[in-house]
């Protein structure tokens, strides 16, 4: 079929849409019809290549919400109509060794996530275009993607809402409780402050975490800090953070760290204002390349720091969907609060450019009109 699709003819940002040919849904594949989706600082890595060169065009797009709109052969979860959200994160096919384990991530019967592979669709001059996240592309008003990445949406909850707890507030907020599992009164930080790190910091205020510090360069961000629950925030550029956190844990660092930018110097940064015994956890990551610890002792690890990591929450996807549908119905998580500007499909490039100025979530409205008085 054919539909709209924002790409770059090369890699990079330069953004256009186009109208392209969507691929009929292959077996255990929905086409969905994109009614949101949120730009995550991924997209914009992806775009560029920071996750990996590609060759040709590409596109990028996957904290989406919308409607079932076709299915392939084989689909059982979901039917024409029902209202999803799609998320990098399978659910697993709940029965081969390692989804009993726990490890869906790891199913061994479902696609592993994949970045850089050709899209379903196709441009007029018979270009494949390159899906720069993994598994699908929702900058578009249609696309495809496996069944397993789909977990259903109440109807009192929107799309917008949908598409920022596909990946976002998972990445920051399930890390805090799946993988830090902070415990109340433990003291925390938390470097970078868009969308993943806020959503961390309403991790920690959740968890009774005292105090919450906050750290970006960006004056904003930490303003925003404050608005989620940070007790404390402070800006590299101007002072010296880890001293500044000594000074509020007893000269010792905080129990837990998380880090939501790349980078390595931010790693070894957040390494040292991580308490002797507590536990720095990665989220934000670049270029394998870029991300290589060299600096590293024995002797760190000694008193039992802890060093881990966290991809999307290390959330159970169709368990713990519904679980943050229902914290969010109840106001016990502000996820509105994370939402920036709308654009429409036509306005990405302004979107994308928007988001990079320091915004925290910008919304694309795709198969919805942008709200009025919300641009």
């Amino acid at each position: 079929m054919r539909t709209k699709l924002a790409l770059v003819p090369r890699m990079g940002l330069d953004l256009a849409v186009e109208e392209v040919e969507l691929a009929e849904p292959k077996e255990h594949e929905v086409r969905l019809k994109v009614m949101t989706c949120t730009i995550c600082g991924s997209d914009i890595h992806g775009l560029k290549g920071e996750h990996g060169e590609y060759e040709g065009a590409g596109t990028a797009g996957h904290e989406i919400a919308g409607v079932v709109d076709a299915v392939g052969p084989g689909v059982t979860y979901a039917k024409p109509g029902d209202r999803v959200l799609c998320s990098l994160l399978r659910a697993g096919c709940g029965h081969c060794p390692q989804c009993l384990k726990g490890h869906q991530w790891f199913c061994e019967n479902i696609p592993p996530m994949s970045f850089r592979e050709p899209s379903p669709f196709t441009r007029d001059n018979g270009e494949a275009v390159i899906q720069t996240m993994s598994g699908v592309s929702g900058f578009a008003e249609y696309t495809n993607c496996h069944e397993a990445m789909l977990c259903k949406i109440d109807g009192d909850i929107p799309f917008e809402i949908g598409s920022v707890l596909s990946c976002g507030f998972m990445s920051g907020f399930g890390a805090v409780l799946n993988r830090s599992v902070l415990k109340a009164a433990e003291s925390f930080a938390v470097v970078g402050c868009g969308g993943v790190g806020l959503s961390a910091i309403m991790g920690a205020k959740y968890s009774g975490a005292v105090p919450i510090i906050g750290i970006d360069t960006q004056p904003g961000k930490l303003e925003a800090a404050k608005h989620f629950g940070a007790t404390h925030v402070f800006n590299p550029k101007e002072e010296d953070v880890t001293a500044e956190i000594k000074k509020l844990t007893g000269g010792f660092g905080v129990d837990q760290s998380i880090v939501a930018v790349a980078g390595k110097g931010i790693k070894k940064l957040t390494w040292g204002l991580t308490a002797p015994w507590g536990q720095m956890v990665i989220v934000g990551h670049g270029h394998p390349r870029d991300e290589s610890l060299e600096e590293f002792s024995a002797f760190d690890v000694l008193f039992g720091k802890r060093l881990t990591g966290s991809v999307q929450g290390n959330l159970t996807l169709r368990r713990d969907i519904p679980r943050y549908m229902e914290m969010y119905r109840y106001g016990q998580i502000d996820v509105d609060s994370l939402l920036t500007h709308r654009f429409s499909l036509d306005q990405i490039a302004e979107a994308i450019d928007d988001s990079m100025r320091g915004a925290l979530k910008n919304v694309v409205c795709i198969g919805e009109p942008v709200p009025a008085g919300k641009q």
